[in-house]
């Protein structure tokens, strides 16, 4: 398996998908597509 390095601060983030909060999936280039975007990841549900 090749080694996966962290993007560094002001680097472009590659596009990929995951479920929001009620398990729809979002892309990220769908969600960026006016702007900006914020990625805010939290671990498991509490």
């Amino acid at each position: 398996m090749p080694e996966v390095q962290a993007i560094k601060a002001g680097e472009v983030a590659p596009d990929f998908a995951l479920p929001d909060s009620k398990d729809t999936p979002r892309r990220l280039s769908e969600l960026a597509r006016g702007g900006y975007c914020l990625l805010i990841f939290y671990r498991g549900h509490w």
